[in-house]
């Protein structure tokens, strides 16, 4: 595909379509393309830009770019005219977790729906991930809510997790202020005060909460 190309397939797409370029920034990093050993025909960053204003003059049209870097994308393609709205498509919040909980299972009461949000630390697991547990354990609501911490398990989730979070889900929230005294905040920070028997080292003083 070269410009012509891209131009003419954006601007003989349906009316009231809705067009999707994924992961933009697999394309172009600075206008420079990012496969420089392409041959021959390819696409160029003004073509780019040039065949997204065509689309813009076209009424009824919406066109979507995703990218998992968005700081990699040059700001002539995400000023106002091309891309007039910019979203963040962040990890589950507890209102998602609880909201595909219910719509995963829609005979469990809500209060199901919100223990399974308790167990799991907000903004910190994808709604693949949620989906692939769901799907796992799809014949049984009462299962999947039992096996809810399984997820942690499988991902680096837990030593991200701030270390007021963690304790509060232990019920252990009243030790906090040891922790904030040897400034330590997420999960992954309190390995360095832990002995080879897995008990926390003699620095580590809990009769000072």
């Amino acid at each position: 595909m070269d410009d012509d190309d891209l131009n003419r397939a954006l601007n003989e797409a349906p009316a009231h379509s809705i067009i999707l370029l994924e992961d933009i920034d697999g394309i172009f990093v600075e206008r420079e393309a990012v496969n420089t050993q392409r041959q021959g025909r390819h696409v160029t960053f003004s073509g780019l830009l040039n065949a997204l204003d065509g689309v813009r003059s076209q009424e009824g049209r919406i066109l979507f770019m995703t990218t998992n870097h968005r700081e990699k994308l040059d700001p002539a393609l995400l000023r106002p005219g091309r891309c007039d709205v910019q979203v963040e498509l962040k990890n589950a919040s507890f209102k998602q977790i609880k909201g595909m909980y219910s719509r995963f299972f829609p005979e469990a009461p809500e209060s199901d729906g919100i223990e399974f949000a308790k167990k799991l630390p907000e903004w910190k697991l994808s709604m693949a991930k949620l989906q692939g547990h769901f799907l796992k354990w799809r014949k049984s609501a009462k299962l999947c809510l039992e096996h809810a911490k399984d997820i942690l398990k499988e991902s680096e989730v837990v030593n991200e997790m701030p270390v007021a979070e963690w304790l509060d889900r232990q019920n252990l929230i009243k030790y906090m202020g040891v922790f904030t005294k040897h400034r330590v905040y997420t999960v992954k920070e309190i390995k360095h005060y832990v002995d080879g028997s897995g008990s926390f080292n003699e620095s580590f003083k809990f009769k000072d909460a």
